[in-house]
């Protein structure tokens, strides 16, 4: 399996056609799956995909006393900037996979008024900068930070991204994305990522379940994870595979379709 590097492989300019539906997509050339999944007794190596690391803010939290709903979770107020000694050290014990260090900031988004949306992206280049400090040969970018952006703070967004290597736009799947609706919205994150950093690879984050309380747990349909993962592997060059809980294993058909995804053909 052949490793990305941030400035070799950006996505092209041109929209890409929507693939074919199909349950025995096979993922292009050079393509790489990611996988940041905690299925219980379940290593997606064994099907191709390589380990990255993620950081989640819950952890970050944590260091300077917030309160937070898990330590994989958020903390219930805006993140607090840590000490940074802490944090370096949170940094060095999540880096050890070969894939991306991804940040997980969810109430640092860019939005909100013009003094919040500031507030946020100093707190996210302070944190940025210390990642970079320790983990300087990295693949780091923010998770679904491209998409939770308002429009008027894309000039914000274009400074962070000079020090970011990857955008990691959240491609999870509610009850009520069709084929048609999700290829649109992963060009519309694709549109966004251009809008900012032309030349950034973007990896899309999809989960093999469905988001939504309404489908809540449920599997995607073989038909529909196949034709998500086909069409990543025509407008990227990587996705990152989120997921996990004890039931992962209980169901085989998504991981034989990401089995058949990754081989490649061969």
């Amino acid at each position: 399996m052949l490793l990305l590097t941030a400035c070799q492989h950006g996505a092209s300019d041109a929209p890409s056609p929507a693939p074919s539906p199909s349950t025995s997509a096979v993922a292009p050339p050079q393509f790489t799956v990611y996988d940041t999944t905690f299925y219980a007794h379940l290593d997606l190596a064994q099907y191709g995909a390589v380990k990255a690391n993620i950081i989640y803010e819950g952890r970050v939290a944590a260091l300077s006393g917030q309160p937070v709903r898990s330590p994989n979770g958020r903390p219930t107020t805006e993140l607090v900037l840590p000490p940074k000694d802490a944090y370096q050290k949170l940094v060095r014990q999540h880096m050890a996979n070969p894939g991306p260090l991804v940040l997980d900031y969810e109430t640092l988004y860019l939005t909100g008024t013009p003094k919040v949306a500031k507030r946020h992206f100093q707190k996210l280049s302070t944190l940025l900068t210390w990642t970079r400090e320790v983990a300087p040969h990295k693949q780091i970018g923010f998770w679904d930070l491209l998409g939770n952006t308002s429009r008027a703070y894309y000039p914000l967004a274009r400074t962070l991204a000079v020090h970011e290597d990857v955008f990691l736009p959240s491609l999870y799947t509610s009850s009520t994305d069709s084929e048609t609706s999700w290829q649109h919205r992963l060009e519309r994150a694709r549109a966004e990522a251009k809008q900012i950093a032309p030349d950034k690879p973007m990896y899309p984050f999809q989960w093999p379940q469905f988001r939504d309380r309404r489908q809540s747990g449920q599997y995607l349909p073989p038909r529909l994870w196949s034709y998500e993962l086909q069409a990543s592997g025509k407008a990227t060059k990587a996705v990152v595979l989120w997921g996990g809980g004890s039931k992962g294993n209980r169901n085989t058909a998504w991981l034989d379709v990401l089995e058949r995804f990754l081989s490649h053909g061969s």
